[in-house]
């Protein structure tokens, strides 16, 4: 079970039921506070906090309660994270699911964007939609989930009554007040309780045909840096390949290759850019990139120049049909003399604010 769910036990659960909307406790090291049909709880120990709702809590079966659904954010973090723990059934292993209704239904599936951290019942919601998802709950009175179990498709309801307001006293306990409401990257700390298969530990050959067949790269296949490849397993049968193309004073580009282990198939990928001139674009490159292989996430950082206090930097997500833009910062203004204590932050650009 999920780090809050292993403590609440029937006690707290019929004390949740009973208690007065915002009333507060201090129990098992954590400080709580009730808003509602949520209960918020802040751990000082790691400043993870969370707000939890629960479908038939405390049910005549012993178990914690039939479903639990959680916003949780680790301090010093800007992601939240959302997940649900389904007790009463267990998700298939093909499950899709399905928030609210069409033609603005959210849609996840198990293994891609649905994927289970830490315990097998702890699903959590990943990529842009769980943004959307996250907007939608502090939006909205009541979410309605669907999803396929061993029991079959089976609709949820939880009460939202009461999450802005455990958000915001979570914000104030982990002094974040203002802070965006992100979500959807994988949880920092567990891993998944489903493990991918290893990649693959050469380049298939129909990646370096791919690569190395035209002029787009400088580097060619005897260059002392065409064996600094990465790569990283996207699911079951796909897997990245990050091979190096061209190098200036600090900068280095690579190109990227998903590779379908089951089709025996390459393909090259492209990603959002931005730049004053043309605004939104395409490229096949990014600079100076790092693979996040937890969160199966693509980070790249383009300096304008050495001091790196202009430029670009942007995070891409493997959403299961391709890399999805997270986030996106650009600062074309090279302003600033030599401090190497100044701030090199760059303005946000995407996701624009709400």
């Amino acid at each position: 079970m999920h780090r809050l769910v292993q403590n609440l036990g029937f006690a707290l659960l019929a004390a949740m039921i009973a208690m007065p909307t915002s009333a507060s406790a201090e129990t098992f090291g954590e400080d709580r506070r009730y808003f509602k049909d949520w209960l918020a709880a802040c751990r000082p120990t790691t400043g993870y906090c969370s707000a939890t709702a629960y479908i038939n809590p405390n049910p005549p079966s012993g178990i914690v309660a039939d479903y639990v659904l959680r916003v949780g954010r680790n301090s010093g973090t800007d992601a939240w994270e959302i997940s649900l723990s389904t007790v009463a059934t267990m998700a298939t292993d093909d499950s899709f699911v399905t928030i609210g209704e069409e033609p603005d239904f959210l849609f996840f599936q198990r293994t891609e964007d649905f994927v289970a951290f830490g315990a097998i019942n702890d699903f959590f919601f990943l990529g842009n939609n769980a943004r959307h998802l996250l907007h939608k709950m502090l939006a909205d009175q009541t979410l309605n989930i669907e999803l396929d179990t061993d029991q079959g498709r089976k609709e949820l309801q939880f009460s939202l009554s009461g999450l802005t307001a455990s958000l915001l006293w979570i914000d104030e306990q982990q002094d974040a007040v203002g802070s965006p409401r992100l979500a959807g990257y994988a949880p920092r700390d567990q891993q998944r309780a489903f493990a991918l298969p290893n990649p693959p530990a050469t380049v298939p050959q129909a990646i370096k045909d791919m690569h190395f067949g035209g002029d787009q790269c400088e580097f060619g296949p005897d260059h002392e840096f065409s064996d600094e490849w990465e790569n990283m397993q996207l699911d079951q049968t796909r897997s990245l390949f990050m091979l190096p193309c061209s190098a200036g004073a600090y900068n280095y580009l690579f190109r990227f290759y998903v590779w379908d282990q089951a089709q025996q198939i390459a393909s090259a990928q492209h990603f959002v850019d931005y730049n004053d001139s043309t605004g939104w674009t395409s490229t096949d490159m990014l600079v100076n990139p790092s693979l996040d292989r937890h969160s199966i996430t693509i980070s790249s950082f383009n300096k304008f120049r050495g001091l790196g206090d202009c430029g670009s930097s942007g995070t891409w997500q493997w959403a299961g049909y391709g890399l999805q833009l997270r986030e996106y910062y650009y600062q074309p203004i090279c302003g600033l003399d030599y401090d190497e204590n100044a701030d090199l932050s760059y303005p946000q650009i995407f996701p624009e604010a709400d």
